[in-house]
């Protein structure tokens, strides 16, 4: 999307179940970083059209508050939660549209599409 001028902030998660969160596998490329200002992600954003990066402090602040609450709930995987945390930051980026990649599969997150269908 980015090639055709269209901005593609991805705001990524860690430690999500077995396979780990994307911020845990771009990490292990020496000299990335996931730990970027709102600057420094506007900018690239401006730059290249498209960033992957860890929520800034300031962006949606109550959900890094109610994710360490699901940490120590055992709620961390729950659907609903994990949706309305994605839709907190979107919202609070600026997002007019949205487009989720949902991996399903044996190594996925989501093992079963039609038992998430809902």
């Amino acid at each position: 999307m980015a090639v055709f001028g269209v901005a593609v902030p991805q705001l990524s998660g860690r430690g999500l179940g077995h396979t780990g969160g994307t911020l845990d596998k771009l990490e292990s490329i020496p000299g990335w970083r996931a730990a970027l200002s709102n600057d420094e992600m506007m900018a690239q954003l401006q730059d290249v059209g498209a960033v992957i990066c860890a929520a800034g402090a300031g962006l949606a602040p109550a959900d890094k508050k109610l994710y360490a609450l699901r940490d120590v709930t055992g709620t961390v995987e729950a659907i609903p939660l994990i949706a309305s945390s994605i839709m907190s930051k979107k919202i609070a980026e600026g997002t007019g549209s949205l487009v989720l990649d949902v991996k399903v599969g044996s190594g996925a997150f989501m093992k079963d599409e039609a038992r998430h269908a809902n």
